[in-house]
């Protein structure tokens, strides 16, 4: 029954359970959550049992309804009727669409950056950089994954672009399981490096022309590769 928490439940939630209880607990739990769907543990049509996320997080069922509130309003997940919170699926024409905004906002960042950033910033950004290739010689998805979002954090922290910035979390947040899919797609991960170092050589050539268009090309070319993941299933 969905209410009762099994040892199966407990195993694999516990690595979301809250140890602390601060006075934002509340948040603790919502980005607890967010980020076990971003990164795939909680995969589309997940259904999201609010008992057993309680148990699992050690957090009061207010919390829970709360951090399921706010992951509906970012669009990560959907309430059904009889059926409840569910993971929500991503349609071709959506993810379409969200790579097509994304190749826009994340030029114009680029260009942003070019303009603002000082040597020292470029030279951090270059570090960032390199453990990213070092994860994709070891074909290390999860850590590639996690050290791009760093890469992009401190392009959007350099370049001021506040309101770009909340918009691209949301919308990467809504294709983060399928870039974590396709990252894994034989040879994508290369060709990533490739063309995130077109980037990097662009900014450090001050040239802000070419860092937008190479930022366009490398979503263009996520794209193509998520849009036939989504097309073959």
């Amino acid at each position: 029954m969905d209410d009762i928490v099994n040892e199966g439940a407990k195993d694999r939630f516990s690595s979301l359970r809250i140890t602390e209880q601060p006075l934002l607990v509340r948040e603790q739990a919502f980005d607890r959550l967010r980020d076990a769907i971003i990164n795939g543990q909680f995969p589309p049509g997940t259904r999201l049992i609010e008992r057993e996320l309680c148990e699992a997080l050690g957090v009061s069922r207010t919390s829970i309804r709360e951090a399921l509130r706010r992951l509906e309003a970012q669009r990560l997940i959907n309430v059904e009727p009889r059926r409840g919170p569910t993971v929500a699926h991503l349609t071709r024409l959506q993810a379409e669409q969200i790579y097509e905004i994304r190749s826009f906002l994340e030029g114009t960042l680029m260009k942003h950056f070019v303009q603002r950033a000082t040597p020292k910033q470029v030279r951090m950004l270059r570090t960032i950089f390199g453990r990213f290739e070092d994860a994709a010689a070891n074909q290390d998805v999860p850590r590639a994954v996690a050290i791009m979002a760093q890469f992009y954090d401190h392009i959007t922290a350099v370049a001021g672009a506040e309101v770009i910035s909340d918009v691209l979390q949301q919308l990467t947040a809504r294709v983060s399981y399928l870039r974590s899919t396709t990252m894994s797609q034989k040879g994508r991960i290369s060709h990533s490096v490739t063309e995130i170092r077109a980037i990097m050589e662009a900014i450090e050539q001050g040239d802000a022309k070419a860092a937008h268009r190479a930022a366009i090309h490398h979503v263009e070319q996520a794209a193509k590769v998520a849009l036939a993941y989504l097309d073959s299933r």
